[in-house]
């Protein structure tokens, strides 16, 4: 197993553990909140629901993946047709 494939599996490891996480939050009706610091702010902080954010960033996560392997897949085609041209 190459460095490359330790990584991706690592990421894909988390990815799927926050997705996890998530599912428990919403189960156990929490919520997850971006919070900024705001001294305009009633309380100082700005506080903004990013349940939202967080699906839809694991989505793209995904997605850009997905897209990475056809992109590997289309060069290692296009690698193998060339080395047969030269041949």
């Amino acid at each position: 197993m190459s460095k490359e494939d330790i990584i991706v599996k690592d990421k894909t490891d988390r990815l799927t553990e926050l997705e996890d996480k998530l599912a428990i939050k919403k189960n156990r009706g929490h919520q997850l909140f971006w919070i900024k610091f705001n001294p305009g702010a009633e309380f100082d902080y700005d506080i903004k629901d990013a349940t939202e954010d967080v699906h839809w960033m694991i989505y793209e996560i995904k997605r850009l993946r997905e897209e990475n392997n056809h992109y590997k897949e289309f060069m290692e085609s296009y690698k193998d047709q060339i080395k047969k041209e030269l041949e």
